[in-house]
């Protein structure tokens, strides 16, 4: 078998890595996540500080909404850096698998999300009592997310050569990633009711993220080498 078929697991780290000294050296992904976040979720509880009852009731949709929302900006601003300062060119350069330079950045922007994520939980655990603390709730913002990256990684290498990108991002972005995003909505929220669901009432969601993780992620490294050295 040609070894240049198989994504190497050190040109993902060596992605990802990058990507960690880039963050960590500018602070430009994360903090720019973290405060769009901050700021909507506090807007929105100023709203309907009123009525509590309605924003417990709504409470699983702005979380979602919010890490859609903060993970648009994230992936815009990742691969715009790379965009901006050549480094994708250089990258390309390299004699490696397109496929494995994808899963590297899904790694890493996956990552940047994860650890928006862990902040949002928190946030909403003390704000809002919800019991985002449960296991399969973590599950399923896990795999929700890596859905969500996998699809927004594709799209946002298509669109981050264009004037219009962060235009084009959400626009292309929002529909493609609608059932990965609905089904784990629904599934976390059904976890927030005052009783726990059966197994048989979330498995449909279950396999639905699942299914779509796996396409975007098959999808993704069969096309990635197509649409960057378009």
């Amino acid at each position: 078998m040609n070894r240049d078929a198989i994504p190497s697991l050190y040109t993902i780290w060596a992605i990802v890595r990058k990507d960690l000294r880039i963050e960590r050296r500018t602070r430009q992904t994360i903090s720019v996540m973290l405060m769009f976040s901050l700021v909507t979720v506090v807007l929105f509880n100023f709203a309907l500080e009123a009525d509590m009852g309605a924003v417990q009731r709504v409470a699983t949709g702005l979380l979602w909404a919010t890490i859609i929302l903060a993970g648009t900006l994230g992936l815009n601003r990742s691969l715009a850096l790379e965009s901006e300062n050549q480094v994708i060119d250089a990258v390309l350069m390299a004699p490696v698998n397109r496929s494995a330079i994808y899963l590297g950045k899904v790694c890493s922007v996956g990552i940047f999300t994860l650890i928006l994520e862990a902040v949002l939980v928190v946030i909403f655990i003390a704000v809002f009592e919800k019991p985002l603390w449960q296991p399969q709730v973590l599950l399923m913002l896990f795999l929700g997310t890596i859905g969500y990256v996998a699809a927004g990684v594709l799209v946002t290498s298509i669109t981050i050569q264009t004037r219009t990108r962060e235009v084009l991002l959400p626009v292309l972005l929002l529909p493609l990633a609608l059932p990965v995003v609905l089904s784990a909505s629904m599934a976390v929220g059904q976890y927030m009711l005052p009783r726990a669901p059966e197994w048989a009432d979330v498995q449909s969601y279950f396999a639905i993220v699942a299914a779509y993780d796996l396409l975007m992620i098959s999808v993704g490294m069969a096309t990635y080498s197509y649409i960057v050295e378009a």
